[in-house]
């Protein structure tokens, strides 16, 4: 019976250490999405910036051609 009881106490701490790791590699993989979102911000800022520049340059060509004479707008 104490041998009995030895390997049923020497199963429920490898559960309760196995439970202990797995829950303590869960912790440590929290950010893995991290660098997903940052990247998904950088490029929205990017190809925001970059549809501002487009909107200045436009204007700017379309007043440069306005001040051609006898150019007719698109």
């Amino acid at each position: 019976m104490n041998t009995l009881n030895a390997v049923a106490l020497r199963v429920a701490l490898a559960v309760h250490d196995r439970g202990r790791r797995l829950a303590a590699e869960s912790r440590n993989r929290g950010d893995r999405g991290s660098g997903v979102v940052e990247t998904i911000i950088i490029v929205a800022g990017f190809a925001g910036l970059a549809f501002v520049v487009y909107l200045a340059v436009s204007n700017k060509v379309h007043g440069w051609i306005n001040k051609i004479p006898g150019a007719s707008g698109p």
